[in-house]
């Protein structure tokens, strides 16, 4: 299985003035850093529960002869393109809305193809996974992503005096992942 990855590089679980206020920082000379230290825990909490947290685009190839995938990422809130790859690395969309069908879950996707398609090239889904919004974040994971930026803020030696906590607050929210 091979995935590509394309970020929302702008995209902020929490915003520098939240992690501000948790890091009781009044003056903007480290909003530099703060950002930083928001993008490092966003990142670390995405590792812990293989979960897109920041909006991604993600392109996954499939093996072929399977006729049921469940998409190694979540939450998806899309399946935007379904292809056919051949041997010369031609790509053919399946345009037909009968040729398979999509549940999403918040653990992730299920793709199952129709008994036409299975088992014949390698598939290719593309689909947007993440949180479209801030909003939309679980109040426990952005409340883990600043508990990070916190402790990394504090401890700026490299010490983490908050691990604990950050994996409390996101073990509810771990699922299978790449």
């Amino acid at each position: 299985m091979k995935t590509t990855l394309t970020r929302d590089n702008t995209f902020l679980a929490i915003s520098v003035e939240q992690a501000k206020l948790w890091c009781r920082i009044d003056a903007d000379e480290e909003d530099e850093l703060i950002e930083g230290l928001i993008r490092t825990a966003q990142e670390a909490a995405e590792n812990y529960t293989n979960r897109a947290i920041v909006p991604v685009e993600v392109e996954i190839e499939l093996d072929e002869g399977c006729k049921r995938f469940t998409l190694p990422i979540s939450p998806v809130s899309s399946v935007t393109k379904v292809e056919l790859l051949d041997a010369e690395g031609v790509r053919e969309p399946l345009s037909d809305p009968d040729s398979y069908w999509v549940l999403l879950r918040d653990t992730g996707a299920v793709l199952t193809l129709s008994g036409q398609i299975r088992g014949s090239r390698t598939l290719v889904v593309t689909c947007d996974a993440g949180y479209a919004d801030p909003e939309a974040i679980p109040a426990p994971i952005k409340q883990a992503i600043a508990v990070h930026v916190g402790s990394f803020y504090a401890g700026r030696e490299g010490q983490d005096t908050a691990e604990a906590t950050f994996r409390t607050l996101l073990n509810p929210y771990r699922v299978g992942g790449l």
